[in-house]
Order: structure tokens, then sequence, then C-alpha cells
């Protein structure tokens, strides 16, 4: 299995969209595919459960139960059916800002506790897709030490690349203190609009200060990326002949080529073993 963190401490950039539209294309492929939900603000769940059934949740059953104190939860059993035959779903939990501490990297063995649980499902699965909250404490920390590779989606505008610098130095950060195995898997443009000079022109400067690690292909600014949320599905299975839906998949083409070729080695964890449960009470 690769896990691929889906991270950017600037918020509303898009990686909810990201990980559910290409996470639904990679199952729809056949990919065995695991999306988790590492936000305390859950809104990948609610996007593809609803608002009322996502916080009606029980904590318990879902990503915060493995952080709860003297958990020893099989990550097995808090994986959801989402009605797609090769798509699964850890939920995310308000509950989980209990567990955002904002210095992640001094929290022992806790800061591995993602890590420690996806490998229970290592096999049974093809990819892993965390979405993060928009700041690198406890919940993104944590998908960083459990991840194989990073995707930063941004939006090529002022705003949309304010803190990209920032981002990189977190990534180093991760790989000298919890994960040297992380891999950048690359930067993604959304809600992109070509006819737009600023998209454009924010786009080529970015391309030519990082070079490849900005992918070719973009996610676009569409409604129906927006219309398929609000049926619970990702957008190529709303409209799988629509421009968006073909501009997802050539996304998930690219990503996929960007993983092989990005993150092999020594990948998750390297270096790191698995803790024997995760029953912290004597700590």
């Amino acid at each position: 299995m690769k896990t691929i963190a889906y991270v950017n401490r600037k918020g509303g950039v898009g990686k909810s969209s990201c990980v559910l539209h290409l996470g639904g294309a990679m199952a729809r492929r056949g990919m065995r595919t695991l999306i988790v939900d590492m936000d305390p603000q859950h809104s990948l769940s609610q996007g593809m459960l609803g608002p009322p059934e996502a916080s009606a949740l029980d904590p318990s059953l879902t990503v915060a139960g493995l952080y709860e104190l003297g958990s020893v939860v099989a990550v097995g059993d808090l994986l959801m059916h989402v009605g797609r035959p090769w798509l699964r779903l850890l939920a995310g939990s308000e509950r989980m800002t209990d567990h955002n501490w904002p210095r992640p990297w001094e929290q022992g063995q806790d800061q591995f506790i993602l890590r420690d649980a996806l490998a229970e499902v290592d096999g049974d699965f093809d990819y892993c897709l965390i979405d993060c909250p928009p700041h690198i404490q406890g919940c993104a920390w944590s998908s960083l030490a459990a991840a194989d590779g990073v995707v930063i989606p941004f939006q090529a505008e002022d705003f949309g690349i304010q803190g990209l610098v920032a981002m990189l130095a977190s990534i180093e950060q991760a790989r000298a203190e919890a994960n040297p195995g992380l891999a950048l898997v690359g930067f993604l443009a959304t809600m992109h609009q070509k006819a737009l000079t600023v998209h454009s022109g924010y786009l080529a400067d970015l391309r030519s200060v990082y070079g490849p690690d900005v992918f070719d292909n973009a996610i676009p600014a569409a409604k129906d990326f927006k219309e398929s949320v609000t049926l619970r599905k990702a957008v190529c299975e709303y409209k799988p002949k629509a421009a968006a839906s073909k501009a997802a998949e050539a996304v998930v083409d690219e990503l996929l080529a960007r993983v092989a070729e990005r993150c092999g080695g020594e990948g998750r964890g390297a270096g790191a073993t698995v803790s024997a449960g995760r029953d912290r009470g004597a700590a």
C-alpha cells in the first residue's frame, strides 16, 4: 500500500476535494483504495456520508478511536463501506481536536499512532489517501509520519501559494524527526482556470522555481465537482464523460506515475518499528 498525505498549511485549497474525487476515480478503476479523514473538521467524511450522518458517528468508531487512551482497537474494525466495492473510509471526528497537539514531534510514540494503525491493513489496499487539516499540528504531523509521499494542493493565486516554502520546511522536519522515507509527490494546482491570467502567470512562476515538482495536470474550477459532492459521489461517478472527470482522471494518471517514481525505496516510516498495540496507559 502506498500512502499519500494531502497537506497544505493554507486552508480552502481543495485538499478534501482532491482526496474525494481522486480516491473515487482510483477505486472506480478497481484499485483498492482507503481514504482517511484526519481533519477534526471532518469535511471529507461529511462530503462522503452527509453532514448529519458524519456528525452522528460515535467518535470511537472513527479515527479518534485509535487515539483514545488505552485503545487497542483494530483499525480494520473502523473502516466503513461507502457503497463502492473498492473504496473504504476511515471517518474523521471533531474529537481529534483533543489530539491535535501543537508540538506533535514531542509526543513520543503517540505521533506514530496512525502509521502503526495503517501498517495493520498494509496488504489490504493498493493506495491510501489522507486528508489533513490546514496546519502542521498533531493530525497533519501524524499523517506525515505515516505517509510515503505528500501532495500539496494549491491555488495559483497570491493567497493560494502563501506558505509553500513553510510547507516544504515541514516536510524536511518530518523527514528528520519522524519519517526519513517521506517523499514530495508534487504541487497540484486546484480550482484552476486557464483563462485567468493570474492563474497561468502564477503557475508558470511556480514551474520556473520548482520545475518537475509541479504537476503537469491540474484540477479545474468546474461546477461538476461541487454538484457531485452534494450527491455523495466523486465526479467520475457523477458525470464520467464530462470535462471535469477527464481532468481528474488525467491527474490520477500523473499521480500514479509520480508515486511509482518518487515513493519507492524504504517507504513509510523507514527505520522505525511498529509498536505492539497502542496501550499508552502506563506512559
